[in-house]
């Protein structure tokens, strides 16, 4: 009887597979989409299924090679890499040559995988996501696809000023993104919208609250303001001479008020990156705000892409971020590998193993906080600027220092990690640093192995224990899967291990 999980069908060596696709390219001719059903050996689908009646043609010689990674250039932070893959057709006879004429830039694709026998319903999505391109040759035709990661790539903030006059700007505004802030940020340059009436913007929608405006450092009196907390803006009610800033509490969407990495970033994905809640593992949110629930916060007054946002506020809490195999956005907290293992692999199923160049383990870690948004020189500020203040705007952000004074003997080029941060208080940047300088302050080992097993039973973030009668592995070790590279035509992966 066919599998009826798909861990019960990976589970299986003997199972044979099949594989179908699903493509929804854009037809240039017909300027409308197209829904093309392709397999590996021919499959029809039942009068009960959905889509009924419907033929994947066979036309699959490799169903699946694809590579998913945490970050750019196998570090632990930085930028998040898009997933990447390819599935390759074959087209010996042109009836594929129609696709020239589609548009296939981040068009829906799907993989399912089922077992020789299996009905539609007990076929599994392995991979959803987008087309990049096609390539051609005389037999074949490579269809490049990513994780809809791709998605992210624009600017944030594409409601723009109209310059039309009041708060849509001046006609010199028109075409300006209009200001984004989330959580706490500090000494804020708002956007002024109105300058015949001193109406400033921190915010296109929803605030907290604004906890204090400064002229050139020096604190206007919370009298001499009034606020519009619904649409983000604050009037001046009094003449100012210098650089107006301010502090603030922002996005509110709904009433809620949004203080955690988490919710921020389901927040963003969703309402600016065109996500919907079904599309948004919403476990991985929670986890993500119990493992760090400081508050953070960010101001945007420029273009920026949902991207760079993303890795930032992801990069704060040691966070990385992607899509599983069914297209769901999720978040995970990069952790030393704790715990029992999701995989094993020894001498029997390891096919080859490399012990890759190991990072000098850091000394010293220094995590920021309270980011000045507005660094002043010291000549621009007032001279009646609270001592306190000065100090405080000259600077980027403040932070908060983790030394191991025992690393620098055993590692004379030891460096420092920097983070940047988005954290409002200083705690919770205390609390990452020496979180972060307990697991940076050793020497952790990278590995890459290829392993001969069923695909589509590991994903990122795994723990994987290797046992191996060399380097120092012959107890077993526990180690996280930051990269794997899986090749369903030869049933092999490629895992880059760290630990």
């Amino acid at each position: 009887m066919p599998a009826t999980s798909l861990a019960e069908l990976v589970a299986n060596p003997y199972a044979k597979k099949k594989y179908l696709l699903i493509l929804q390219p854009y037809d240039l001719v017909a300027a409308s989409t197209t829904t093309v059903y392709l397999s590996g050996e021919g499959f029809v689908t039942s009068p009960t299924d959905t889509p009924a009646n419907t033929y994947f043609e066979p036309r699959l010689v490799e169903p699946f090679s694809f590579s998913r990674s945490m970050f750019r250039e196998g570090k632990l932070g930085g930028q998040s890499v898009p997933a990447f893959g390819q599935i390759v057709l074959t087209n010996a006879d042109g009836g594929l040559d129609a696709f020239a004429t589609y548009a296939w830039d981040g068009r829906a694709v799907e993989l399912k995988v089922g077992e020789d026998g299996a009905t539609y319903s007990n076929y599994f999505t392995i991979f959803k996501g987008q087309t990049k391109s096609i390539e051609f040759d005389d037999l074949y035709l490579n269809l490049l696809i990513r994780d809809d990661q791709a998605d992210f790539t624009p600017q944030i903030q594409t409601t723009l000023y109209a310059g039309t006059g009041g708060t849509e700007g001046s006609a010199n505004l028109a075409g300006s993104p209009k200001p984004l802030c989330f959580g706490e940020a500090y000494n804020v340059t708002p956007t002024l919208v109105d300058s015949a009436n001193a109406i400033y913007q921190v915010h296109d929608g929803q605030i907290e609250a604004i906890n204090a405006v400064y002229d050139s450092g020096v604190v206007i009196s919370s009298g001499d303001y009034t606020t519009d907390l619904t649409n983000g803006r604050f009037t001046i009610n009094v003449s100012t001479t210098g650089t107006i800033t301010a502090d603030v509490e922002g996005a509110k969407p709904g009433g809620t008020y949004l203080t955690k990495a988490g919710d921020i970033i389901n927040e963003i994905v969703q309402t600016y990156g065109g996500l919907s809640g079904g599309d948004v593992n919403a476990t991985s949110i929670s986890n993500l705000n119990t493992a760090n629930a400081s508050t953070i916060g960010f101001y945007i007054n420029s273009q920026k892409s949902i991207l760079s946002v993303l890795d930032e506020i992801c990069n704060t809490v040691g966070a990385f971020y992607g899509f599983d195999r069914d297209g769901v956005f999720e978040v995970e907290r990069v952790e030393l590998a704790t715990g029992a293992a999701d995989a094993e692999f020894d001498k029997t199923t390891i096919i080859e193993i490399q012990r890759l160049a190991s990072s000098v383990p850091n000394y010293r870690t220094r995590v920021g906080y309270k980011r000045n948004y507005t660094v002043f020189s010291d000549s621009d500020l007032s001279s009646s600027v609270t001592a306190a203040n000065r100090d405080f705007m000259v600077r980027d952000q403040l932070f908060e220092t983790v030394t191991s004074s025992g690393t620098l003997t055993a590692y004379p080029n030891s460096d420092e990690i920097l983070i940047e941060s988005l954290f409002a208080g200083s705690s919770a940047a205390s609390t990452e640093a020496t979180r972060l300088d307990a697991i940076y302050d050793s020497q952790r080992d990278f590995y890459r192995i290829k392993v001969k097993t069923q695909p589509y039973t590991l994903k990122l973030n795994d723990v994987v224990k290797i046992t191996f009668n060399r380097y120092n592995l012959t107890s077993g070790k526990l180690f996280t899967v930051v990269s794997l590279i899986e090749d369903a035509a030869i049933n092999e992966i490629e895992l880059e291990l760290w630990g």
